[in-house]
């Protein structure tokens, strides 16, 4: 098992932990324009500079929302030389920026370090992607190995030792030079987010929902970062951090303006949109539980049950709910994306999204589709075994449960429903459609 070792980081993660809507961006906002003219905070006084903020979001439309919407000026990286270099000069130069968590990924120790000394804010809308599997072959990783390339080192880190190396290995040896590699069992690698990242910031806020479920609270948990959770308030439009306290979500008003395709329990009979796209016979309630899942669609799912899926989409929006294709919105396993599009459920193979109705698996913080009145999502959410394994090392487990809801309930707010109106959903697998119940009675 890995050890759990600080680093010497201070201060505590803020964690504003509230559902979509409740009103954590226009906090950060308020937040932001009511300390124009602040001075940073030092030990013994207050240092001269005026408070500098970095702000980060998924998407660059919303980088331009809180440029527009702050009474400070937040400058956004420019795409001349590379975006990387620009955001280095602007935090030189000690200004605010605002940007996206791509690029936000790829600042090294060097940028880090500048941060530091400028005393910055972090405002980061959504968690980061701060663990990703890093794309290498286990006969690689031992060639790597025996020939002095690399080594590993403690807690498993990947250490790179052929300073001359060109190849094609070159981005890994820039990520493990970064101290961000980590080799696990000996058959894959891990990338993950320097924890600098979040040490040089004077204070870090992150906005989000459902925390605990995420995979940045379990980097935490794995790198020994403490955090507090807060609630949002909204007092005639002024917000205020809170204790937290999810008893005082409203789910239950939520969850009753959904309108979700279920079973008819009147005489116990499975619908039939949630139930004919799997042609096995008489399933296992073990079966019946991984349906949809990655698994089910990698190597159980057949031709027939695919195009069976593929008819139900149709279905649900043409017969059971009527809808224009501009107010739909819908999600599956990217890889089967082209597989279960139709003349309803569009997909673009260039990834064009504003050529079509669908939305990934994990988008968030984006307002693009809240005039949409009809969603389909068609996945069962687990979590990746080796990631799973990941964190086990460090004698962290799971919440599959939570992780899952976590994911469904942001992409239901991707709709309608984040203007408080009624939206018809269709979710096939029972699983997903018993997590959102229950989350709905404060039972995750």
């Amino acid at each position: 098992m890995r050890k759990i070792t600080g680093f010497n980081m201070t201060q505590t993660i803020n964690v504003v932990d509230a559902m979509c809507g409740a009103g954590k961006t226009s906090w950060a906002i308020q937040q932001i324009n009511e300390n124009v003219g602040q001075k940073r905070k030092l030990a013994f006084g207050d240092s001269g500079e005026p408070l500098k903020y970095i702000y980060v979001t998924p998407f660059l439309k919303e980088v331009e929302r809180i440029r527009e919407a702050t009474d400070i000026d937040f400058f956004e990286p420019e795409v001349k030389g590379t975006k990387i270099k620009s955001f280095e000069a602007l935090i030189t130069l000690g200004k605010s920026v605002a940007t996206t968590h791509e690029l936000f990924k790829k600042l090294d120790l060097d940028i880090l370090d500048v941060i530091e000394g400028k005393g910055y804010t972090l405002i980061m809308d959504e968690v980061a992607s701060v663990l990703e599997k890093y794309d290498i072959t286990k006969s690689d990783i031992q060639m790597l190995i025996g020939q002095g390339t690399i080594e590993i080192g403690e807690n498993d880190k990947v250490i790179w030792l052929d300073d001359d190396y060109t190849g094609k290995f070159s981005d890994m040896k820039i990520l493990a030079e970064s101290d961000n590699l980590i080799l696990q069992n000996g058959i894959a690698m891990f990338w993950t987010m320097n924890t600098r990242a979040f040490e040089a910031f004077d204070e870090v806020y992150v906005l989000t929902y459902m925390f605990d479920g995420q995979t940045q609270c379990r980097y935490y948990m794995a790198n020994d970062i403490k955090f507090k959770k807060h609630s949002v308030k909204n007092t005639d439009g002024h917000y205020e951090l809170i204790d937290y306290d999810p008893t005082k979500e409203p789910r239950k008003e939520t969850y009753e303006k959904l309108n979700i395709y279920l079973d008819d329990e009147s005489n116990r009979k499975k619908s039939p949109l949630n139930s004919n796209y799997d042609s096995r016979e008489k399933l296992t309630n073990q079966q019946r539980y991984y349906q949809l899942s990655s698994t089910w669609f990698r190597y159980t799912a057949s031709p027939k049950d695919l195009k069976q899926l593929n008819n139900n989409l149709r279905n649900y929006f043409r017969q059971v709910i009527p809808t224009e294709n501009e107010y739909i919105f819908w999600t599956t396993i990217s890889d089967f994306a082209p597989t279960l599009k139709n003349a309803k459920c569009k997909w673009n193979k260039n990834n064009d999204r504003s050529s079509d109705n669908f939305v990934a698996l994990n988008a968030r913080a984006t307002n693009s589709y809240g005039n949409c009145t009809s969603m389909a999502y068609v996945y069962n959410r687990f979590v990746n075994p080796l990631e799973k394994n990941f964190f086990r090392e460090y004698g962290i487990e799971v919440d599959e449960d939570r992780l899952a809801v976590s994911d469904l309930i942001q992409f239901l707010f991707r709709g309608c429903i984040r203007n408080d109106e009624e939206m018809n959903c269709y979710i096939p697998a029972e699983r997903m459609r018993t997590l959102l119940k229950r989350w709905a009675d404060f039972e995750i």
